[in-house]
């Protein structure tokens, strides 16, 4: 997959740019692609000289920040439509979770968005529900902007770590993808099992 990614990009020349920003924004919009392997591969660029690092920075985190305000938009609209519907579930969510959710985003909302960049699997949630809590657009996509690029320089470090090995790349990126698959499970395991849980009636 690395080599076709590289492949890839590298037929498109400078536009090639353009893949590094779309895919930080699909990675918010549509969680399991694979926004980060296309990232490092900007790291071994950087030390090809394909494309400066810098430029590939400021990309995907532009890339990352339409994303995000994506995501923001469409939760904003979800919590006008219970506004406007207070009765009405819409896609299996009620409006008391809802409101359970808008009173967690008021409450660790700024560290959730400050660190979404590195939570794969929700991070486009976390600004989902941002939008739905009503949180000032303008502060969610400034911590969402400081989160993307403290993430982005840190896997354009490890693209250039390789040395421009795609082999070693694809090693680290099969290793990062089994982690996130392993850590997305556990989390719903756990939310799983707690669900259970408080479902079970008391006795005594």
């Amino acid at each position: 997959m690395v080599e076709f990614l590289d492949n890839f990009i590298a037929h498109l020349g400078l536009l090639g740019l353009l893949v590094f920003g779309v895919a930080a924004a699909l990675e918010y919009v549509v969680p399991p692609f694979p926004g980060d392997t296309v990232t490092l591969l900007g790291g071994v660029y950087a030390v090809r000289g394909d494309h400066p690092w810098p430029l590939v920075f400021g990309v995907v985190v532009a890339g990352s920040v339409l994303g995000a305000l994506i995501n923001y938009q469409v939760g904003h609209w979800l919590g006008a439509r219970f506004e406007r519907r207070p009765g009405e579930a819409f896609f299996g969510i009620t409006h008391a979770r809802l409101e359970s959710v808008q009173a967690q985003m008021r409450h660790k909302g700024p560290w959730l968005l400050l660190v979404n960049r590195f939570l794969p699997g929700i991070r486009g949630l976390i600004f989902v529900a941002a939008g739905a809590a009503h949180m000032p657009r303008f502060n969610a996509l400034l911590l969402g902007a400081l989160s993307a690029m403290a993430h982005t320089a840190l896997v354009l470090a490890l693209g250039v770590a390789v040395g421009g090995n795609l082999e070693r790349l694809e090693f680290l990126v099969g290793r990062y993808q089994r982690g996130v698959i392993f850590g997305v499970a556990l989390v719903v395991l756990v939310l799983g099992v707690r669900t259970l849980f408080r479902r079970q009636p008391r006795t005594g």
